[in-house]
This record gives C-alpha cells, sequence and structure tokens, in this order.
C-alpha cells in the first residue's frame, strides 16, 4: 500500500503529471499487445480423433519477399538443416492419448515438432523437450520419432507458414512447399 501511495503522489504531484502519464501509458501498451501483433504471430490448430484432441501450437512466419527453401546461405531455411518448423519458441504438438504417427507409437502427451527439411525428402521428428526456443538446446537423445516424408511442391505460394489437423493427418504448408502426415487411433 505504501508504494501505491508513493506511486500516486509521484503521478499526481503537479511537476511529475505528464510524465507518470506517459509511464502509465507504456505500462498499458506493453501489458495489452496482443501475440497477434508478433510478426510470427501465434496459431493453433486442434483435431478430435475419436475422443482424443490432438493440438498443434507455432508462431507462423510469413515470406515477406524471402528466399525460403534451398541450398545455401541465401535462404532462410537451407536444406539439410534442423529447423523448428515455425518461428520463435519451438513448435508444440500434443496428444492426451497414444496414437499412430505414420507407422510410430506416440504415446500421450506433448512434443516439440522440428524438421530437416530437403529437396527430395523432409524429416518430422518429435521431441519430448517441448520447451524450447529455436533448436539451441535441442538433444537428439529426446527424439521419440523421426520419419520421413516427401514434399509435396504447390502451384502457388502461401504467404503465412500454416500446420493444419484435419481428415486424420498433421499437414504442413509453407512458400510453395508443403507435406502431410496421417495420424490414427490406437483403439
Amino acid at each position: 500500500m505504501k508504494e501505491l501511495a508513493q506511486f500516486r503522489t509521484l503521478c499526481c504531484s503537479n511537476s511529475s503529471i505528464i510524465p507518470g502519464l506517459i509511464i502509465l501509458l507504456l505500462i498499458t501498451t506493453n501489458c495489452t499487445q496482443s501475440p497477434e501483433k508478433r510478426p510470427s504471430p501465434l496459431r493453433i490448430d486442434s483435431t478430435m480423433i475419436g475422443t482424443n484432441m490432438i493440438r498443434i501450437q507455432y508462431s507462423s512466419p510469413s515470406v515477406k519477399g524471402r528466399k525460403i527453401f534451398g541450398y545455401g546461405e541465401d535462404f532462410l531455411v537451407p536444406f539439410g538443416e534442423i529447423w523448428r518448423t515455425g518461428a520463435n519458441e519451438a513448435t508444440a504438438f500434443s496428444t492426451e492419448q497414444d496414437i499412430i504417427i505414420d507407422t510410430f507409437l506416440l504415446p500421450k502427451g506433448k512434443y516439440a515438432l522440428f524438421t530437416l527439411p530437403g529437396e527430395d525428402s523432409w524429416e518430422v521428428i518429435l521431441n519430448k523437450d517441448w520447451e524450447q526456443w529455436g533448436t539451441y538446446n535441442r538433444q537428439e537423445s529426446l527424439d521419440v520419432i523421426r520419419l520421413f516424408v516427401p514434399p509435396i511442391y504447390y502451384d502457388t505460394s502461401y504467404e503465412q507458414m500454416s500446420f493444419s489437423l484435419r481428415d486424420q493427418s498433421l499437414t504442413f504448408s509453407w512458400d510453395g512447399v508443403g507435406w502431410s502426415v496421417p495420424i490414427n487411433s490406437t483403439e
């Protein structure tokens, strides 16, 4: 209470009313900024397979005129390098019950989703440590699934990176590239 009274005195005195209002405006602006205003907005998709809720949460970057996939340093996501498959924190994939992804059993839980993009094949990786920023601290020993999927090359370019959980599959699309992995119940 004493601190609040001191703050009121500081903000409401004749000599500091303007600086007090500026500080209040700055605090309010920072506290109310929506995650949607981030350059790579937070996105979530979910689906039910039987009685099981499956969910993916990721930051969705945009192409913004950049070269996205390819060989070399000129590309945002170079072929042959592990990628967080999104921006900011690692993409999080969760399931409330055990599921089958492609032909692999995935126990219920929450996982980080990484990929190893390639021109002819992408490796999709689910890692036990879902609370990661980027790929900086990824431990390969915590990978629970590593599977290969063929890339799909589209005639159109998708500006915003996206995942969708539809028709019992996890589908990725960005720029002119995508892939899909089947998801099935263990029941």
